[in-house]
């Protein structure tokens, strides 16, 4: 027997509505964590919900089946259907556009905009295929090929400018041909000196 499900535009309008709570349910609870979180994917049915969310933090450890539950259900009031939620978490934050992003920003008021990127200097990671990070023992079949960063906006570890300030620097090279992906975010936050934005560039390479 064949279910048809018919989607009006009342309908895609209300999913996209509980994707906006899911989001700010979801930056709620892992902010408790000392945690960064991309963006998450949403796949909506007439009777499920899946949630993919990739993460990263040095307090993950404290999470908890019971905490992640509770976030389960949260969620599940929020979508009014049965939710699926797979969280990967990140070893490094170069490997998501958002969460770099936002470990970017996070560290601006420690470091230079040109030490961030002595930093970054050879610490790029490689994706394999199992998922890992640097995995020496694999033949990767994705790799980080370059990291392009751009900031506006002036941070208080640097010397007085003008206003309207805009920095970029780039890491190795851009990814190129039909194997080549390019992974863009931007997140801003405020210093002393007003908002600054960080927007990365992350090109990868499958071949």
């Amino acid at each position: 027997m064949t279910t048809t499900y018919m989607f009006d535009k009342s309908n895609r309008t209300n999913i996209m509505s509980m994707q906006r709570q899911a989001i700010s349910i979801i930056q709620s609870f892992f902010v408790k964590f000392q945690t960064l979180v991309g963006k998450p994917v949403f796949t909506v049915s007439a009777d499920k919900a899946v949630v993919q969310l990739f993460y990263m933090g040095t307090a993950t450890d404290t999470l908890t089946n019971a905490s992640i539950a509770a976030l389960g259900d949260a969620l599940t009031r929020c979508f009014g259907r049965t939710v699926e939620l797979r969280l990967i978490r990140l070893n490094h934050s170069a490997l998501d556009s958002s969460i770099f992003a936002q470990y970017l920003t996070a560290n601006a008021g420690k470091y230079s905009f040109n030490r961030i990127l002595d930093m970054l200097k050879g610490s790029l990671p490689t994706v394999v295929s199992e998922g890992s990070v640097d995995d020496s023992t694999v033949t990767p079949t994705s790799h980080i090929t370059g990291v392009k960063i751009k900031l506006s906006g002036r941070l208080t570890t640097q010397r007085s400018g003008p206003r309207q300030t805009v920095q970029a620097g780039r890491l190795g090279s851009s990814a190129k041909g039909q194997f080549g992906t390019v992974d863009y975010s931007k997140h801003t936050a405020k210093n002393k000196l007003g908002a600054f934005t960080m927007k990365v560039w992350i090109s990868q390479q499958s071949r």
